[in-house]
Order: C-alpha cells, then structure tokens, then sequence
C-alpha cells in the first residue's frame, strides 16, 4: 500500500509533464497548422466562400451637412452646417473574375459593390429628406476652369519663352520684340479672352446648372447620393459647348444620361459596379502575407501623387497592405498594419492601442496613425502628398494644405478635400472659418478589433470626410462676396460589426477550442502536481507511522508478560491457601 502512493507521485509527475508540454509545445503547434488551414485562401474551403462573398454585408452610414444659412453665406457670413445622419445603407461584396496564379500563390479578382438603403436602421430619416447641401459639381467645374485657364496662359508664356531662346537667330529677334512688345500684348489678349471665357460661363450658368441664386442645392440623399443632381438639361449653342466639355473630363461623379444630360452623384459610380482588378497573396507559401495586396489594376504603383524628381515612385504612390476586410493570422506583437484604399488613392497605417474585445471575443485594436493627415509636407519628408492642385485656397506657402487636411484632387478629378470627421485634429486656419464641427474621438476615429489569431476584423470602422473649398472665382458674380471656407459636405462611417452567426461560428471554430484546451492543460498541471506533491506526503506519514508500530511491540510483549506471569503466581498463591 505504501509503495502504491510512490506510483502515484510518479504519475502525477507524469501528468505534469505532459500537460506542460502539451499546453506550451504540442497544442500551439496543432493550432498554429489549424489557424493556417482555415485562414488560407484555398477553393472549396469555409474560408474562400466567406472571401468570395462576405458572409453579411458591411455597415455604410452617411451623414451629411445640411447648410442653415445659406443666403448669408453668399453675402460673405460665416457659414453654419448642422449634421443629420446617418443614412444607413447595406453594403455587399461579391468577387468576380476569380483567377489562381499557376502555382495557386495568388489570386486575381474584381470586386462587385452594391448599395441598399436600410429604412429601419435610418429611421426617421428617410432617402427623401430635403436638405440644402453645398452644389458640388458646380463649385468644382467653376474652379477647375479658372485653375485650368490660368495654366494655360503660364504654359503658354514658359513655351513661347523656351522656344525663342533655343534658336539663336531668333534671339535678336527676341530682344527686339521685347521692346516692342508684342509678345506681351498677346500674351494680354490670351489672359482678356480667358477672362472672357469666364464671362461667357457667367452667363451660361442659368442654362447649364438650372438657374443657381446660391452655391447651393436643395436635394435629397437619394438624389445626392445615388439617382444623380440633373445638370446640363436641355441645353443649346455655347451652353451645349461647355456641357461637352465637362463630358469629356470623364469624372466618375458625372455619368451622362441617354437624352444628353448629365447627372451628378457622389456614389453612384461605386454602386454595381467594381473598384478594380486587384492581386493578393493567398497565404499559401507565407502566412504572413495572406491577403495582402500584390497588385491593383495591374500595378504596384498609383499614379496619383507626385514622384521623386528622378522620375521614381514615390512611398505615397506605393500600393501595400490589405484592402481592409481581412488580414493575415497571427497579430499578436504585429504593432502596425497597413491598409490601401482605392476610394482616398492611398495606403493607410494603423497602429496597436492595446487589448479589445468584441462580443466575449478577445481581441487587438488598431486605429490610424496620427501621421495619417497631421504630418505632410517637406518637413516630414512626404510631400509627394502635397499636389498643389487647389493654389487659390486657404493653402501653405509650398502648396501643401494645413494640418489635418489631404487634396484629393488627382484621385476625384476634382478638387475635394479629406479630413477625419467633423475636421477632427484639423487646422485652426480651416476650423475657425465654419460652426458646426463637433468632433468626438469615440465617433469620429478610424479603427477596428481584429481577432490576434485568424485575423478577422470583428468591429471596426473607417470614418473620412469630403470638403470642398468655397471661394471667390474671377468674373463669376454668383461667388463675388463669398469668404474662402473649407467647407464640409458629408462624412462616410464603413464599418463591420460581427452577426451573431458569425460570432458564434468563430467562437465554436476557435475559442472554444482554446478553452477546451486550457482546461486539459491546466488540469493535467493542477492534477499532476497535486499527485506529485501530495503522494510522497502519504508516503512518509505511513512510514512513520510503520515504524512507530514496530519500536513499541517488544515492550508492550514484555509487559504483557510480566503482567500474565504476576496474575498466574497470585492465582497459584490463592489456591495453595
């Protein structure tokens, strides 16, 4: 019985040692190979048919800034927006054009985007709510034709320049036509008939945008956002010119309809329709890389931002990261990740803020990098960022905007303007010119949990908005008395927030096997020392115990003796009496 307890010790060592190595060796491992199995992208699998179609469609809430005062705003006031939001809207995606790389390494595809109003979640707001919002097509064509005519008077001049000075002949002629100036009398007319020009849009504007009294639109969001503002209707003669033109610009906010209208809409080029043919890495060869973009309509770089002077991409237009709606296992001590976007034409990096948790689901989270829009200029060594392509506004000596604010110019043909929303984190020189910014961090920063283990986002949301710089334009009497204002228009929250389908698929799949895991190691620990400990414990007490026994015997014989041989001589004694 004895020798039984040492067994015991011995196999509580045993059990200790085992769920050590199974807790700490064995069980990482076969879920590291688990996690790996079902976070490739592999054809016939879970996982793939989750990528092919997100199995629940994306959150995209708009909210839009509806001007109270707009006929002060034209007498040069201060302007003042009020938000009304969110419209929400159910996002889907489904991938087509599918096509595996011949070693199944990559993965080629499109990507199919389709937008539905959700009433309830909107309520009671509805698409049809009338809202007076800034005339963005207008105010962008306006600009873009006063920045475009300007240009080409300066390119004109730097030609004629150039030119003269590469013929040596010439030169003379040169000197002497500069003292006559022909050249510059010109160079006088081009910049009158430019000028002209913009009278000539002056009057026109009544026939093209429907007789505007202000730079703004009474709309609704279904109108705003999707159907399309009608421009360009009916139009004959010069009217009819210019509406060509603006055709030809092909900007993807502008769709020409089958009477020869045009129509203006912020979404409607992403609704049905696909943002490109991107390249990922399925995570085969390296899990790391999985889902992580190799390519985007074929290339590497973007061709939006400025590159270096020797002519070689510049970091801004490096295409890297994921596309947001997943990313590679293993997060754990991953302190940045990086996501490009087509819709801003840019990569993003978001950083680890610490520990989260999503529905009983741990998890990691990750918001912008404040370098995101606080930091862009020479200084910071990333002005390719600074594209100069809005010099008449509220801008820094350099072309670069003020802290906070991005021009999108090159990515929406038009000049738009990002910040976060509510111009959270943005510049004075644009915060003090507009009421109505309330910026919350809580509601307003971009972030998202992600899962450490398999890399799903679980909630998450990406939160930008657009604005557009209102401003004085030469020879148009409608902008005469206007202040130059950053002014906002709407701002976008696109985010996930896991069903409950999803949450308990991935806590079937994963975290209950985590657990069920711990259990087994920790109770082969607990049970293996409690035996180990507690066994030779027993194991002494009975020995002692044992020996004990044995010391007393002999004297208690003895005594039993004496005692015995006493009652029989008395006995003896008695009967001899």
């Amino acid at each position: 019985m004895v020798q039984c307890t040492l067994i015991w010790a011995g196999i509580g060592v045993v059990m200790a040692v085992s769920g050590a190595l199974l807790g700490w060796v064995v069980f990482p491992r076969a879920v590291h190979e688990k996690v790996i199995e079902a976070t490739e992208l592999r054809q016939g699998t879970d996982q793939y048919k989750r990528w092919e179609a997100l199995p629940q469609p994306l959150d995209f809430k708009v909210y839009i800034f509806n001007v109270t005062n707009p006929y002060e705003v034209m007498q040069g006031r201060r302007p003042k927006v009020v938000e009304v939001g969110p419209y929400v809207y159910f996002q889907y995606r489904q991938k087509d054009n599918i096509r595996f790389s011949r070693d199944r390494s990559k993965v080629h595809f499109s990507q199919q985007q389709m937008y539905v109003f959700d009433p309830e979640s909107s309520y009671p707001l509805t698409e049809n709510d009338d809202l007076t919002v800034l005339n963005m097509h207008m105010n962008s064509i306006l600009q873009i034709i006063d920045n475009q005519a300007k240009e080409t008077i300066t390119n004109f001049r730097s030609d004629v320049n150039n030119t003269l000075e590469k013929i040596p002949v010439v030169r003379v002629l040169k000197r002497i036509i500069e003292r006559t100036t022909p050249i510059q009398s010109i160079l006088q007319i081009a910049e009158d008939e430019t000028y002209d020009s913009l009278r000539l849009i002056n009057a026109e504007l009544n026939r093209i945008f429907g007789r505007p009294d202000t730079m703004f639109l009474r709309t609704t969001p279904k109108q705003f956002l999707f159907d399309g503002v009608p421009f360009c209707v009916n139009v004959i003669g010069i009217a009819k010119a210019i509406c060509k033109e603006i055709e030809k610009r092909n900007t993807k906010t502008i769709r020409t309809m089958p009477d020869g209208s045009l129509r203006f809409s912020f979404f409607s080029h992403k609704n049905m329709t696909d943002d490109g043919m991107f390249t990922i890495n399925t995570g085969i060869k390296d899990p790391a890389q999985t889902q992580m973009i190799e390519q985007w309509n074929g290339r590497t770089t973007l061709e939006v931002w400025n590159n270096r002077s020797s002519g070689l991409p510049s970091s801004c237009n490096k295409i890297h990261g994921t596309d947001g709606s997943g990313y590679p296992p293993f997060r754990t001590g991953v302190e940045r990740m990086t996501i490009f976007s087509t819709d801003i034409c840019r990569t993003v990096d978001i950083k680890l803020t610490g520990a989260s948790s999503y529905e009983g689901i741990p998890a990691l989270r990750y918001e912008i990098d404040g370098n995101f829009l606080h930091e862009i200029g020479p200084e910071y060594g990333n002005e390719c960022y600074c594209v100069n392509k809005i010099p008449k506004s509220i801008v820094k000596s350099n072309g670069c905007l003020y802290k906070g604010a991005l021009d999108l110019s090159n990515c929406f043909d038009a000049p738009v303007v990002l910040t976060l929303p509510h111009m959270m984190g943005v510049a004075e020189e644009y915060t003090a010119l507009i009421d109505g910014m309330n910026p919350e961090p809580e509601r307003h920063q971009i972030f998202v949990d992600v899962e450490p283990y398999t890399g799903t986002p679980l909630n998450g949301g990406k939160r930008v908005q657009f604005n557009m710089f209102l401003r004085r334009i030469d020879a148009i009497k409608l902008t005469d008395r206007l202040q130059p204002t950053l002014f906002p228009v709407i701002w976008i929250d696109e985010g996930i927030a896991l069903n409950e389908d999803m949450v308990k698929l991935i806590d079937d799949s994963l975290m209950k096997v985590l657990s069920l895991l711990d259990v087994v190691q920790w109770a082969l620990i607990a049970v293996g020392l409690l035996l180990a400990v507690l066994m030779p414990i027993v194991f002494f007490v009975k020995r002692c115990r044992g020996d004990s026994s044995r010391s007393v015997s002999p004297a208690v014989t003895a005594t039993t003796s004496a005692a015995s041989l006493s009652m029989a001589t008395g006995v003896t004694g008695e009967r001899n009496k």
